[in-house]
């Protein structure tokens, strides 16, 4: 009696309830983003963020990618291009995070957010130096700007010597930028001042 019992349960849990029937996948719950934040473990991942910021239209990629504290010696700091600097005397003293943070937030909500804006990146040099690494790249940003917007220009070309360190999460933060002119387009440093 007990063994037929146990059979026909047995019978009964394998034919009904097909717990060993593989199930249909399912299709992900969100479609995976392109310009998503990604942590950054490696240099590259820095530009990466960099470069997602413009098209997310999310300002805090970019200033999350900055050393924000004493924690590693990494407050960060931008250095500008020279010749943009002596035009522009005071603008540029100790440009530090606060300073990049209101740039940035001001810079974003002049976009529009139907416009695609692109930076890319084209990395000359990749170098690691002690406990940090030295990126020297060149960049090419494209902005589109709202209607009520005053008139500015939408191509910036320039170069970035890049010094970034890791905090105590292992995640590099850039603490040191300093800008190149290297075209007729302006530069980081020109936008600074056209947005300051």
């Amino acid at each position: 009696m007990i063994w037929s019992t146990i059979t026909l349960l047995g019978i009964l849990l394998f034919s009904g309830c097909e717990l060993f029937t593989p199930r249909d996948s399912e299709p992900p719950t969100d479609v995976q983003d392109p310009y998503a934040w990604i942590p950054p473990t490696s240099p590259e991942i820095v530009l990466q963020n960099l470069s997602n910021a413009f098209p997310a239209h999310k300002p805090n990629y970019h200033l999350d990618v900055l050393g924000s504290s004493g924690e590693t010696g990494a407050s960060f700091a931008f250095f500008p291009d020279q010749g943009v600097a002596s035009s522009q005397p005071g603008v540029f003293d100790n440009w530090g995070y606060v300073e990049e943070e209101n740039f940035i937030t001001q810079l974003f909500e002049m976009l529009n957010e139907e416009g695609l804006p692109r930076l890319e990146w084209e990395v000359e040099q990749l170098s690691p130096i002690d406990d940090r690494y030295e990126i020297i790249t060149d960049y090419h940003l494209t902005l589109f700007y709202g209607e009520a917007e005053p008139l500015l220009p939408e191509q910036f070309k320039g170069q970035a010597t890049l010094t970034l360190v890791q905090n105590v999460d292992l995640l590099y933060e850039i603490s040191v930028w300093q800008d190149l002119k290297s075209d007729t387009l302006p530069c980081w440093s020109d936008l600074k001042t056209l947005v300051h």
